[in-house]
């Protein structure tokens, strides 16, 4: 590449990133999480006041006292509830007797009380006591004691034990085949990371793909083409109006992408999400970004064109919409490429060239492109970029300078086949 390309790309970058379109779809992502985390976090703060601590635990702050009268005895003859008394904001204070807890609830010092009788451990019964018309939600506490009862009735074993208790099993499927044999599952959490990547790639066709086109119509009826192929070849514009949009294409993802993980490490924070579980393999980002990359090109590659052969930005914009359907008409079909991946639509919608970068991915998402439908999808979109590219030049060198006339289709046919 010559210092002139790049000049050009320089020049691309600067003039989209300071796009307010661009600024604006790239912002969206980071105020978007910012929103999202923000009302995660006041959802948590607000649903740990009802929520019960882990057993064992204490709250900073109690904000509601509730009395216990423990008249029950084990099997040393000790009393049953001795610990464990702050429990998720409510604090369980203990009482020798009925008469010193209800004065102090007719008193207001707590809000209600529990009794244990003497045949608790045979029965389970337990009495609630309360004012008549109390305005205390009784259900705001009903956690809490859960988790008091539980925690001292096991206060001797071990934790794992006690964790068994407290949260008795946690479910997980296993699938089996025809044969009865179990389906292995990928651990690598590619699936959602191609998901992410076949959403990125539909905005970057709209937005800086598009700019592309937009910047060709200006510079056309401005008459500032004239101006630039004085200077620079057809060729040397097209490939540096290309590596520039590619890098504000990049750059936009990079912002997405950076924010996505920082609100991703935030968002594992705030509910003990497994972070390793959730990492996609370097195969998979390197997979990804394969794809993203000839789709950005390959589209934008085709704006080029468009731009190269119209006179107006509105005509220009009319006859690209040809051109963006197919891109994201793998959407339209999403369903049949999830449940059946590996069928013959599924795999010519990969194979085809203004359909494979979306497609391809919603079926790597789902396991259901194989290695040899990898590499033949890769191979025919890595051509499909090579020979829209060569097009591109051909159309850029005989119409750049056409001004205010439309070629003929027939005459975009013959300039293609070099005549």
């Amino acid at each position: 590449m010559t210092s002139k390309v790049w000049l050009i790309a320089r020049h691309e970058l600067a003039t989209t990133v300071a796009r307010p379109g661009w600024r604006i779809f790239a912002a969206a992502v980071p105020v978007i999480a910012v929103l999202a985390l923000v009302g995660i976090s006041i959802f948590q703060a607000v649903d740990s006041d009802d929520a019960p601590e882990a057993p064992g635990t204490t709250s900073v702050e109690s904000e509601v006292s509730a009395g216990y009268v423990d008249e029950s005895r084990g099997e040393d003859g000790q009393p049953l509830f001795t610990a464990f008394h702050t429990q998720g904001g409510v604090t369980f204070v203990p009482y020798a007797d009925r008469e010193s807890a209800t004065a102090d609830l007719l008193a207001e010092r707590i809000a209600l009380f529990y009794v244990f009788p003497a045949d608790y451990l045979q029965t389970g019964r337990v009495v609630h006591v309360e004012r008549d018309n109390s305005e205390f939600n009784r259900s705001e506490s009903r956690g809490a004691f859960r988790v008091f009862i539980l925690s001292n009735l096991t206060s001797k074993v071990s934790d794992d034990l006690l964790a068994r208790v407290v949260v008795p099993y946690q479910l997980v499927t296993q699938e089996i085949d025809e044969s009865g044999v179990p389906i292995e599952e990928d651990d690598d959490d590619g699936d959602f990371f191609y998901l992410v990547m076949g959403m990125i790639l539909v905005v970057a066709i709209f937005t800086s793909s598009g700019y592309l086109l937009q910047g060709l119509s200006e510079e056309k009826e401005n008459r500032i083409m004239e101006v630039l192929l004085s200077s620079v070849r057809p060729e040397q514009l097209m490939f540096g109006k290309l590596l520039g949009l590619g890098a504000a294409g990049l750059l936009q993802m990079a912002v997405w992408t950076t924010t996505g993980v920082a609100a991703f490490f935030a968002f594992a924070a705030i509910t003990d999400v497994d972070l390793p579980q959730l990492s996609p393999s370097p195969a998979t980002i390197g997979i990804g970004l394969v794809y993203f990359l000839l789709g950005f090109t390959f589209f934008g590659t085709l704006q080029a064109a468009v731009g190269a052969v119209t006179t107006s930005q509105k005509e220009s914009n009319n006859i690209a919409g040809f051109f963006i359907i197919p891109a994201v008409s793998p959407v339209w079909f999403v369903g049949l490429l999830l449940t059946n991946s590996e069928g013959v639509p599924a795999r010519f919608l990969s194979f085809f060239p203004f359909t494979a970068p979306i497609s391809s991915l919603i079926r790597l998402s789902v396991g259901g492109m194989g290695t040899v439908d990898l590499i033949i999808s890769v191979g025919l979109l890595s051509a499909s970029v090579a020979l829209v590219i060569w097009l591109t030049g051909r159309l850029f060198r005989a119409y750049l300078l056409m001004f205010g006339q439309r070629p003929r289709v027939w005459d975009i046919f013959r300039t293609l086949c070099g005549r």
